[in-house]
């Protein structure tokens, strides 16, 4: 069965190029009117700007949603909407050329332009969000960092194909949907992975074989569109059960949630990059004392992990999920942490061999 991207997620070039037209054109009207021009949309800044129906998207069924306007009379943001113009010229040309650039390179082009490169990804993200278009549909892209190995063939725009099985350490996962055309796959599950480290001690362990056929991914930390697409995709396209694998804080707990719920900056496309049906495999905290990790490698909360864990609480994923809570308490309680690699206390194999199988075969039963 070949894979292809659902139609929702595809806005033809005309179409962009149209909106982007009638927001320039807005421009020269408001400046004919004598009218400081400005960029308005919705703003995604805050959780209680959001709703929460098995994603996180923007309330823009709300009457009162609030936007965020960048004016070109106000010091404060005269430079972000001369900015905004920059990048909304430079979205043009690409696609009318039909070119891609990475966010970094537009850094290094306009050294002087950007503070730094999170600016750019906050400019980029706006810009987006304005024209309500998916990020990766504007030509720029975020440069890619996801891995993928296992039971899984795609081809780029070029009509290459890449076969993961054949890849002992993982493949690039491509920072766009072009080039993941024709994807196909016998896998009977999915298991996302925090960390390369770990990704690359089960590629090593040779999981795959092991538990196979499956998928192995890995975002690196929080991941980037490239990976996020691909996942659902996978999800939409296969009905695979999707498990992730994370560390026992409040970091991983949130790298679970970007991938299962969405994001509050890109809240406006969770629509395309979201996976309702992810499972939290582990690490759980229950499993720190369920198992008894030795408390040599178990790390005490930090200030600002406990600050986190509050903010967790409160989300509107977090609301509704009485189980995510619960771990969230536990981390609390015991005032504890542990990293994946806890587990290498009690045997060097017993991640690949033990844990996740015992608990992989659990929920496919």
């Amino acid at each position: 069965m070949a894979l292809q991207l659902p139609t929702s997620v595809v806005i033809c070039r005309d179409e962009i190029l149209k909106r982007i037209e009638t927001v320039c054109l807005d421009i020269l009207r408001s400046i004919c009117s004598e009218t400081a021009p400005e960029f308005s949309f919705p703003r995604h800044s805050a959780w209680r700007e959001l709703k929460f129906d098995n994603i996180i998207s923007l309330n823009s069924s709300s009457l009162t949603m609030s936007l965020t306007k960048v004016r070109f009379d106000k010091r404060k943001s005269a430079k972000k909407f001369a900015t905004m113009l920059k990048i909304l010229k430079l979205i043009y040309r690409l696609i009318q050329e039909d070119r891609f650039c990475t966010k970094r390179d537009i850094f290094y082009q306009y050294p002087d332009l950007y503070n730094c490169q999170a600016s750019i990804d906050k400019i980029v993200d706006d810009v987006a969000c304005m024209l309500q278009v998916p990020r990766w549909d504007l030509h720029i892209l975020a440069t890619s960092k996801g891995l993928v190995g296992g039971s899984v063939k795609f081809t780029d725009d070029e009509g290459t194909c890449f076969d993961c099985s054949y890849s002992t350490v993982g493949l690039q996962i491509p920072a766009h949907y072009k080039d993941m055309q024709n994807i196909c796959t016998s896998a009977n599950f999915v298991l996302v992975v925090e960390k390369d480290a770990t990704f690359q001690k089960l590629m090593g362990e040779q999981f795959c074989q092991k538990m196979g056929p499956c998928i192995l991914i890995t975002g690196k930390g929080f991941p980037d569109n490239g990976t996020r697409l691909l996942l659902r995709l996978l999800w939409i396209n296969y009905y695979l059960p999707i498990f992730v694998l994370v560390d026992a804080d409040p970091h991983g707990i949130e790298i679970m949630a970007v991938y299962k719920f969405g994001s509050m900056s890109q809240a406006y496309e969770s629509q395309h990059l979201a996976t309702p049906s992810i499972r939290w495999l582990g690490i759980l905290p229950e499993d720190i004392y369920k198992l008894h990790i030795p408390k040599s490698t178990l790390s005490p909360l930090t200030p600002k992990d406990v600050q986190k864990c509050k903010a967790l609480k409160v989300r509107p994923y977090c609301k509704d999920d009485i189980a995510i809570k619960a771990q969230i308490d536990l981390l609390l309680e015991h005032e504890v942490k542990a990293e994946i690699q806890c587990l290498d206390a009690i045997s060097s194999t017993y991640l690949c061999d033990v844990y996740l199988s015992n608990k992989i075969n659990l929920f496919l039963r």
